[in-house]
């Protein structure tokens, strides 16, 4: 086995790997499409500078929640899809 990775070109395990990171990628868009806001960190709060108070996050709605890139492409998709048939 260690002699069959020892021979096959970079290139080609960059690819692979490419491959491997984007269907890893597609089924957690398909089984989880939500992931948590990168600006609340999922508290779904935006707090001030002194930490005292705080509104409701403006990027998620207050969810704490916002859809993956790759699910939004996914619905894009299924929307063109669909509006053709």
């Amino acid at each position: 086995m260690r002699d069959v990775i020892a021979a096959t070109p970079p290139a080609l395990m960059l690819v692979l790997a490419a491959v491997g990171w984007a269907l890893v990628y597609l089924a957690r868009c398909k089984w989880r499409p939500f992931a948590p806001c990168w600006c609340c960190k999922g508290s779904a709060k935006h707090f001030s500078s002194d930490g005292k108070s705080f509104r409701l996050c403006w990027w998620c709605g207050g969810s704490g929640r916002r859809k993956r890139t790759g699910r939004r492409v996914w619905d894009r998709f299924a929307k063109v899809r669909n509006a053709s048939r």
